[in-house]
């Protein structure tokens, strides 16, 4: 009994020493009521960044993302679209700032990237790509809707 004890508590003590060690990364998948996106999301590490990769293309990932900003009432400070690479940045009522990168792939995967900074709110970037989800879900963005 005190072997199984002592055992447990090294056990445990050594995950804690894992994970607070960067020997491990935590990682949530965000999920969310999409039926158009076939996307997989993933928060993973310290800090607020949220990665998605859909299966849109570059061009209605940004549309989206834009139109996700403005019903989040979020107010644009920069934006930067190139060809293959968007560069947003928005800002909430309390000036945290809400980066928003959004990178083709190829011609069937965009990612697309929200953070807001190593000590930024979680809660705030998994937000903002849920509702992105949901915009591409309204628009219906797919690969089907356009022959490249």
């Amino acid at each position: 009994m005190v072997f199984t004890s002592k055992f447990v508590q090294i056990i445990a003590i050594g995950a804690i020493f894992l994970c607070f060690g960067n020997g491990c990364t935590t990682a949530t998948l965000i999920s969310g009521a999409s039926s158009a996106p076939s996307g997989v999301s993933q928060a993973s590490g310290p800090g607020s960044r949220v990665i998605s990769y859909q299966a849109v293309h570059f061009e209605d990932a940004v549309e989206c993302s834009i139109r996700a900003a403005e019903a989040l009432s979020l107010e644009n400070k920069e934006k930067d679209i190139k060809e293959i690479r968007a560069e947003l940045r928005y800002v909430d009522e309390k000036d945290q700032a809400v980066d928003i990168i959004i990178e083709r792939r190829s011609a069937a995967i965009t990612t697309i990237q929200v953070d807001a900074g190593f000590s930024g709110p979680q809660g705030l970037t998994r937000l903002v790509i849920l509702q992105i989800i949901e915009e591409l879900d309204k628009a219906g963005a797919s690969l089907d809707d356009r022959s490249d």
